[in-house]
């Protein structure tokens, strides 16, 4: 039987975006972070600061296609790939599914953070694709289908390490799926015991890799952000509160606000003047100590504390966007590193139009964090009014995983860069295509 033009013009559509992809950015975008993973992945020799997994496919990878344009070419077939498969289960015409599938993949923000090489893209890719198969299963329910879910979540799990907040709603649906399509009769605290569980398993899986004899292990990565805390405080306090022995002797106020960037903790950070635990560890009781002097600050110094935070995730969520450096948004070009042998960004007329376009547009509310969590909300709104349905209830674990996952960064982010938010950004538009857009008569709807 002949398939219909509407089966095959997502894929078609998305072949077509991937084809731009590759015109404009291969061989892709190396910041400092990307540029240090490509260094590990020639040597075989990681570390856990990063989850390695990405660095140790990339050794793999850069046997037969030496640089950045392999893991490059890898995410963004994944990226466009999970796309299509999303939108291929929406009851659709073959123009309406091509239409879908460029808007989702080329929208502004998302299409410019699709060619760094970062952790953060093929997670969310994952993420899409994870999504994808959930859509597809609310079809043609199959143990295939939630398997294949499974592997995808542990492979998100393995790419970041705060990775698991956008995984536990999606394996809470797979466990409701799974009691309903099973018949099984369990209560609702079984149901969150065993989401519990699954998430704790797919946690540990996701861990292996990092627990390789090539591994080294990373002491305490939290401290760069406790020191920045501390900085900041220290500052609005108008007295050093570092705790002895983290703070170089000549360190005083003058020079801490010389250092310090309300939008990145990395300036701290040029020289030995304030000790995180990345290449020297610390011993037991010092761990313990910074711990506790940074758990302290929202107690002993909340005005000051939440003022930090608050200032930091204005700038994270855009508020603030002529504050931010354009480079805490996108970052294009190939950073040199350590041995790395040299090599050049895409410099065709057509990435300098594209890249410029793109450029242009990071003051706008397109790449503002606000206007994707207004959208959240809303859709999380109307998601909770249709929620008999069942791509609805979908809809909401999907925006359950986005909120999940990105409003902790308040607390806890080191930086304000976009890339933070991609699942913010890429979850919401996808929700809202779900949500409006029906999939194909559902088969079951447990």
């Amino acid at each position: 039987m002949k398939a219909s033009p509407a089966r095959w013009a997502p894929w078609l559509a998305a072949t077509a975006g991937l084809a731009l992809t590759v015109l404009v950015f291969y061989p892709g975008y190396l910041s400092f972070d990307s540029a240090d993973q490509w260094q590990q992945a020639r040597h075989a020799s990681y570390n856990s600061l990063h989850p390695p997994l990405q660095a140790m496919l990339w050794h793999y990878l850069d046997r037969f296609w030496p640089g950045p344009g392999g893991m490059f070419s890898l995410q963004v077939m994944l990226y466009w790939a999970g796309l299509a498969l999303l939108v291929a289960q929406l009851k659709a015409s073959a123009a309406l599914r091509v239409g879908l599938v460029l808007m989702l993949g080329l929208w502004p923000p998302l299409f410019g953070l699709l060619p760094h090489l970062w952790k953060d893209v093929p997670m969310v890719a994952l993420l899409v694709l994870a999504s994808a198969l959930l859509l597809h299963d609310l079809r043609r329910p199959g143990l295939v289908t939630r398997v294949s879910v499974l592997g995808c979540l542990v492979l998100i799990c393995a790419l970041r390490h705060n990775a698991l907040l956008a995984v536990v709603p999606l394996a809470g649906w797979l466990v409701w799926r799974e009691v309903a399509s099973r018949q099984w009769r369990l209560s609702t605290p079984l149901k969150l015991l065993a989401t519990v569980l699954l998430s704790a398993a797919l946690q540990w899986l996701a861990s292996l890799p990092a627990r390789a004899p090539s591994v080294t292990p990373a002491d305490s990565p939290w401290s760069v952000v406790a020191l920045w805390d501390i900085a900041a405080v220290s500052l609005a306090e108008n007295q050093l509160l570092f705790p002895p022995g983290f703070a170089r002797a000549d360190v005083d106020l003058a020079l801490l606000r010389e250092r310090f960037l309300p939008y990145s903790n990395t300036s701290l950070y040029i020289d030995d003047a304030f000790r995180h635990s990345l290449f020297v560890p610390y011993n037991d009781a010092e761990r313990a100590r910074l711990r506790r002097a940074w758990l302290r600050l929202p107690v002993e110094h909340p005005a000051a504390y939440f003022t930090h935070r608050a200032r930091l995730s204005a700038l994270l969520f855009g508020l603030h966007p002529g504050v931010l450096p354009d480079r805490m948004v996108l970052m294009p070009g190939i950073e040199p590193f350590a041995d790395n042998p040299p090599i050049s960004a895409n410099q065709s007329k057509l990435n300098r139009v594209v890249q410029n376009g793109l450029n242009a547009l990071i003051d706008t509310p397109l790449f503002a964090g606000w206007l994707y969590l207004l959208l959240s909300v809303a859709l999380a709104v109307a998601a909770w009014r249709r929620r008999t349905q069942p791509q609805a209830r979908l809809v909401l674990v999907l925006l359950a995983s986005t909120l999940l996952y990105s409003l902790p960064l308040t607390l806890i982010a080191g930086s304000a860069e976009l890339r933070y938010l991609i699942w913010l950004l890429q979850g919401g538009m996808m929700a809202a295509v779900m949500l409006y857009w029906p999939p194909a008569p559902v088969q079951s709807a447990p």
